[in-house]
């Protein structure tokens, strides 16, 4: 498997997580000394800051799509450039369209790549 396809059944992981709500899945992709810089945060590290992160952050989304852009590797160490769209709660009456790009820095862990930083924009869309 070339690391295109290993980044898009790594991002299929991802959005199926997140759109099912599966805080302990999500988590389970990231290394243990995983950074995380969402988009309006502090920047969260290590798998203990991402489980009390995501266990929150998990529950506001109601869709997420991912669409892959550049991808590569070198050596045990691969990076993901590319967009993505979904829709979150914003109250309990309301929700909203967001979008932006990311970043995503992975290193191969046997057959599989988890995740070692994350990094991503979110730009609110128009109705």
């Amino acid at each position: 498997m070339d690391i295109s396809q290993e980044f898009a059944a790594l991002n299929g992981r991802f959005a199926e997580t997140v759109n099912s709500h599966d805080t302990v899945g999500w988590v389970a992709m990231f290394a243990d000394d995983a950074i995380l810089v969402p988009a309006g945060y502090a920047v969260v590290s290590g798998r203990k800051g991402i489980e009390e992160w995501a266990a929150m952050a998990t529950k506001v989304w109601n869709s997420l799509e991912i669409q892959q852009g550049l991808c590569t590797s070198d050596g045990n160490v691969a990076w993901e450039s590319g967009s993505w769209t979904g829709n979150i709660n914003v109250s309990e009456e309301r929700t909203m369209d967001v979008g932006g790009n990311f970043l995503l820095i992975a290193q191969k862990d046997g057959s599989a790549l988890r995740i070692k930083a994350h990094s991503w924009s979110m730009n609110p869309t128009t109705p």
